[in-house]
């Protein structure tokens, strides 16, 4: 092998161990997520696969950004790159971020742009600045699951109903509270970089009642939302609460790590039943079903 195909071949290696699929996986699903909750009729699926890789794009940026801020800033981590290559990554994903950006301007509407930048900008302010603030490094993921989700169904329909800010709403607050709950799990290291998490800040002890705070707070809102909001599935919404009670039930009663467990398998549960709430009649996850039973039926018949 030449020196340059082994230079090749350890830059490759070196940007793929900052593809993390536990954390990409699920963020550019919920882009998908967002786009099959809009009408079947304006349904693009070209336009919710660009949507959903600037989600999964802006995850690896973060995650080049934080390799870069921990090995070379803070000395938190043995880096895997050098600092030109990290920080040239970092300008190349975001340069292509705002390309994609201008092409969902055009094709889709300023908001699911917005949404492209919105995640751009978390990806490159959750470190060295965001993962310093017991708040901040809460929620910043959970937000952008809920920014995914507007983003990928503005892709489609160019603004988003009530309902739908709602089940992004409503999953970034449980997913916040569960945020809490893993963080609780790597207090001592968290603690001996001064990364100030509500674990360090508080203690375990009273995490754990904020976590519980936020998942009853969830669950209250989730019956609200399945109340107030005149949807076809409201009666799932309303169901949905059961979920973040389960949270809270796990938090005072499993194991920190066997309750965070839960809470993630959980998580599945709470996003069927809160698609189900918003999806009406038209929607393009229905509307396959329909047309595949209706074509079934006919030919029964």
């Amino acid at each position: 092998m030449s020196a340059g195909s082994g230079r090749r071949s350890r830059l490759v290696t070196g940007l793929l161990t900052y593809v993390r699929p536990t954390f990409m996986l699920p963020a550019v699903g919920m882009s998908v997520y967002g786009a099959l909750l809009a009408p079947a009729r304006v349904f693009q699926p070209e336009i919710a696969a660009l949507h959903a890789g600037t989600v999964g794009l802006a995850l690896f940026v973060a995650h080049l950004r934080d390799g870069y801020i921990d090995g070379y800033r803070r000395d938190e981590e043995t880096p895997r790159l050098d600092a030109s290559t990290l920080q040239s990554g970092i300008r190349l994903g975001s340069a292509v971020l705002l390309v994609a950006a201008g092409v969902l301007y055009v094709a889709a509407g300023p908001l699911a742009a917005l949404s492209v930048v919105v995640l751009l900008a978390l990806a490159l302010l959750h470190a060295p600045y965001l993962d310093r603030h017991p708040v901040a490094v809460t929620v910043d993921y959970p937000v952008g699951i809920g920014v995914a989700i507007l983003g990928g169904y503005t892709a489609q329909a160019a603004g988003f109903p009530l309902a739908v800010i709602a089940v992004a709403a409503l999953f970034s607050t449980l997913l916040s509270g569960i945020k809490i709950g893993i963080d609780r799990l790597d207090t001592a290291f968290d603690r001996s970089i001064d990364k100030r998490t509500v674990p360090v800040a508080l203690g375990p002890t009273s995490a754990s009642r904020v976590a519980a705070a936020v998942f009853l707070l969830a669950a209250l809102a989730t019956v609200a939302v399945g109340v107030g909001i005149d949807t076809v599935g409201s009666q799932f919404a309303v169901a949905a609460a059961v979920v973040p009670l389960g949270c809270l039930a796990t938090t005072g009663l499993a194991a920190p790590e066997r309750a965070v467990r839960i809470q993630i398998g959980l998580t599945y549960v709470f996003a069927a039943l809160l698609f189900l709430s918003a999806c009406g009649r038209g929607c393009a996850a229905i509307a396959p079903v329909q047309n595949v039973a209706a074509t079934a039926l006919a030919i029964a018949l």
